[in-house]
């Protein structure tokens, strides 16, 4: 009888509180204003700095002034991560393969520092306009903003409305 009643007091006080403790929930993420994630700042790439490695049979690797060297031209969106006008300094992606003599139907894995991976065609890429953004409004684009070089699409592109094809914080593209 003595061990009866502490468990019955026990039960009695477990129903009163609504039953056993439950394991806490994990708190729900909150989404960040921020689609590009955010922490801590990362410097922009010196002139000298390897920004982009291309992969083939053999590789290539890039300096931000390499790339900048290509020649840019500046395109203003509506910036469909962040929804907001934004305006990039650009290389046009098909002069960049093109100088590297990339045949149209090489199949093209534009891989990001965070491993995110798009797979297309050479010739998807050209005709769709793929740009490979080297400056945001005449800075260098920030980690938190998917630097320091990403694919961006002008409106007049049919991936414009194509968000796996933006592959942001680029670290390489492979070509097979």
């Amino acid at each position: 009888m003595k061990r009866i009643i502490p468990v019955l007091l026990a039960v009695l006080l477990l129903s009163a509180c609504g039953g056993a403790a439950q394991p806490k929930a994990s708190p729900t993420p909150t989404a960040s204003k921020n689609p590009y994630g955010s922490g801590f700042k990362v410097s922009p790439p010196a002139d000298s700095d390897i920004v982009l490695t291309i992969k083939g049979a053999s590789t290539i690797n890039f300096t931000m002034k390499q790339l900048r060297d290509l020649g840019t031209s500046q395109i203003t969106i509506q910036e469909p991560f962040v929804k907001a006008k934004q305006t990039f300094g650009v290389v046009n992606f098909k002069s960049l393969f093109d100088s590297l003599k990339i045949a149209q139907n090489a199949s093209l894995n534009t891989v990001a520092l965070n491993d995110y991976a798009f797979k297309a065609t050479a010739k998807d890429f050209f005709n769709n306009q793929a740009l490979l953004a080297v400056s945001l409004n005449n800075a260098p684009i920030p980690m938190d903003a998917g630097g320091p070089i990403r694919l961006v699409f002008n409106t007049s592109s049919k991936w414009f409305t194509n968000l796996d094809a933006w592959n942001w914080s680029l670290r390489s593209v492979e070509i097979a």
